[in-house]
């Protein structure tokens, strides 16, 4: 009896499913880039996507019977990658370079309602160069401008609910540019993605023939090294759908749950290594690899960094503790002596409200000079930003286990604990901490005498061994003004028992986190 009708609905598949048609697909090819349906496929659990809304688009009829559809070029549903389900969207560049109109904001407002109500992981797969002027053409009149779907609140709230997660294929611009902000973590593909509020001719228009790039004004380079608008850059395509696959992985589906512990754990919880005793420097101005002390004791394999090549003296990971997922922060004296830059404010704070949204206990491995210092550091407002930073840590309730390495001076040492919360707080016997280093505060507090000695250079190494002498981490915990100084060999036992403790304590916290996660 409906005959007729299931062949029309099948009809209508066949034109969604061929996209922006066969040309606009191989010149996607050509250009070493999958489709929309391609990369949804990659990423997803075999034959696991379910579509919503397939059969919307621009349909032209011939005496009343159904000739064409253009589809809308926003592709959504749910799907599962690794057996857990997420919500799924992806831009069709094939169809007028994914332009947003209407279709695509209503699809975009159900897509963020319908992760929402089912509390699904968000990922946005994006390729799309923003609005087009043409559709004031069609609809006859022009819109004020909106944050681009009807549902603005739930766009905000959403990211203190579940995982939200873009990555950048190709051109991004307007709407694609704020998802791709408007996300816990970032990929783009090198030389193949360029994000930015406006592209190449928009920029040309406005300034009067000035010419730019794609890659100068919003390539990899710029946006994952310099302004921190993209948190890692991808090899190509299958790199970047590697990097959601694993960030993932650490994260609960949602603040309602806590993130899942991997087995089975193929790292012994008693493994101690002997390069953690020699690997810090005994004078204070050699650097070393942190990166390399971090392997020595987080699981084999396990550190996923975020950002590594903006705000480069501060390491932000994710990692795993005897299976557990763990938020990883560590200083790396290699770039500005480790110094809080800054640069450095943006992506602590960021990562660490991301951390404690998502009921990841915090690692902290502190070798932390202090502010970095100089005209440079002025012009920035270093001091405005990291203070501002600092609250992050602060405001945030996951439990915090703090080792201090090295170094650990004035507010931005201060900044790596929490303020009365109960910190889970170690020194290895390498750590010197106080208001101020010797180096320079001894001189700094002595300098009239120092310069009126008759050897000045003499009179200051004296005056700094009679300070050094009552720096030592010992002298502080004989006072109980640090609570335990610990072999380095010890922290992987140490913290694979505590790792335990604290997601017994967090899983009594879940929900949403008093304190909205700051985009």
């Amino acid at each position: 009896m409906w005959q007729s009708e299931i062949e029309e609905l099948e009809k209508r598949k066949v034109f969604a499913n061929q996209l922006g048609g066969q040309q606009n697909i191989d010149r996607q090819h050509a250009n070493q880039k999958m489709t929309v349906r391609e990369r949804i496929n990659a990423i997803s659990d075999k034959n696991s996507f379910r579509e919503r809304g397939q059969l919307a688009g621009v349909a032209t009829y011939k005496d009343g019977k159904l000739e064409h559809v253009v589809p809308c070029p926003f592709v959504m549903g749910t799907a599962t990658i690794s057996g857990q389900r997420v919500a799924v969207h992806g831009d069709d560049f094939t169809v007028k370079g994914a332009s947003v109109g209407r279709l695509y904001k209503a699809k975009g407002a159900y897509f963020v309602k319908m992760a929402r109500s089912l509390k699904l992981p968000v990922i946005r797969l994006i390729e799309g160069a923003g609005g087009s002027i043409k559709e004031i053409l069609e609809i006859g009149y022009t819109e004020l401008p909106s944050s681009g779907d009807e549902c603005v609140q739930d766009r905000v709230d959403i990211m203190s609910e579940v995982p939200v997660v873009s990555a950048g294929f190709g051109s991004v611009a307007g709407l694609g540019a704020l998802y791709m902000v408007q996300s816990h973590f970032s990929v783009m593909v090198k030389e193949k993605s360029h994000v930015f509020v406006g592209g190449p001719p928009l920029v040309k228009a406005a300034n009067m023939g000035s010419n730019i790039t794609k890659e100068e004004l919003g390539g990899y380079k710029l946006h994952t090294r310099l302004t921190g608008v993209v948190d890692n850059a991808a090899e190509d395509e299958a790199d970047a759908l590697d990097q959601v696959k694993a960030f993932l992985s650490y994260l609960p589906s949602n603040v309602w749950q806590m993130p899942k512990r991997k087995l089975p754990v193929d790292d012994s919880p008693d493994r101690m290594e002997e390069i953690l005793v020699s690997e810090i420097p005994k004078n204070v101005k050699k650097a070393y690899n942190m990166r390399k002390i971090l392997k020595a004791i987080l699981d084999k394999g396990s550190v996923f960094e975020i950002g590594k090549y903006q705000g480069r003296s501060q390491i932000t990971a994710l990692a795993r503790i005897n299976g557990y997922p763990v938020g990883v922060l560590a200083n790396d004296p290699n770039i500005l002596g480790g110094s809080f830059n800054h640069d450095v404010a943006e992506k602590f704070q960021r990562f660490i409200d991301m951390c404690d949204t998502f009921h990841l206990p915090i690692v902290n491995f502190v070798d932390q000079p202090g502010f970095t210092i100089g005209m440079k550091s002025e012009l920035y407002g270093t001091i405005r930003k990291g203070v501002r930073a600092s609250f992050a840590i602060v405001q945030a309730t996951i439990p915090l286990a703090v080792f201090y390495l090295r170094k650990c001076f004035g507010v931005a040492g201060a900044a790596q604990k929490s303020g009365s919360r109960l910190s889970w707080r170690y020194a290895w016997p390498s750590a010197v901490f106080g208001n101020i280093p010797v180096e320079g505060g001894v001189y700094a507090a002595h300098r009239k005498e120092i310069e009126a000695s008759d050897d000045p250079d003499a009179y200051l190494k004296t005056l700094q061994d009679e300070y050094r002498e009552v720096t030592s981490p010992f002298k502080t915990a004989e006072v109980f003004g640090l609570e335990d100084i610990i072999d380095p060999r010890e922290t992987r036992p140490i913290l694979c028992d505590w790792v335990e403790m604290a997601y017994e304590i967090e899983q009594h916290h879940l929900g949403i986190k008093r304190r909205g996660i700051r985009c």
